[in-house]
């Protein structure tokens, strides 16, 4: 199955205070984490940003066709993009994702417009699988301005995904890297 691999590196980084992307954890920017957990499963890797500093690392960057309306809007754009059919979205400050957690949701594709892992703490929209088939309730959302992930998946074949198991395994797997006070304390 041909896999693109969508990173949404795009966000304000407004708790941060600086661009996420390029913050170092381990040596590596977050979004160098992010692209090299990827690329053994990708046949094609977007950048979701409209930072014109993330063209630097070799892959498209595709711009929001809509601003401000936040991950919804950075999903729906990078999708329009894809030439494949099902796409792997990962935020980037999630810097935890391991492959053992790609391929739990890549073997779970099926007949669905969306894989949504969740634990007891909730849904991890922004860590997920999105099938192009999502577009049109995507797009109603977003002219209705309702960017809310949750009504969108609702209304959606969403492929519920329990990552208790994975969780306990990789603590961290759903950690975000949201403040500066994140980032300190993610580093051994």
């Amino acid at each position: 199955m041909q896999i693109t691999t969508i990173i949404l590196a795009g966000g304000k980084s407004k708790r941060m205070g600086t661009d996420k992307a390029l913050l170092e954890l381990d040596g590596q920017t977050l979004l160098e984490r992010a692209i090299e957990l990827c690329k053994p499963i990708s046949s094609e890797l977007l950048i979701s940003s409209n930072h014109q500093s993330h063209t630097t690392f070799g892959y498209p960057v595709i711009e929001d066709e809509i601003k401000n309306c936040g991950p919804m809007g950075g999903i729906s754009s990078g999708l329009k993009q894809s030439k494949s059919d099902w796409n792997l979205v990962l935020s980037v400050d999630a810097a935890f994702v391991d492959s053992n957690f790609l391929k739990f949701l890549l073997a779970n594709t099926g007949d669905f417009d969306a894989v949504i892992p969740f634990t007891e703490k909730g849904a991890e929209p922004l860590i997920a699988l999105y099938n192009k088939s999502i577009l049109p309730a995507m797009g109603n959302r977003l002219q209705s301005d309702d960017y809310r992930m949750q009504n969108l998946l609702k209304e959606s074949k969403t492929n519920w995904l329990d990552a208790g198991e994975l969780q306990v395994e990789n603590k961290r797997l759903f950690t975000n890297l949201n403040r500066p006070e994140d980032l300190q304390s993610s580093k051994f």
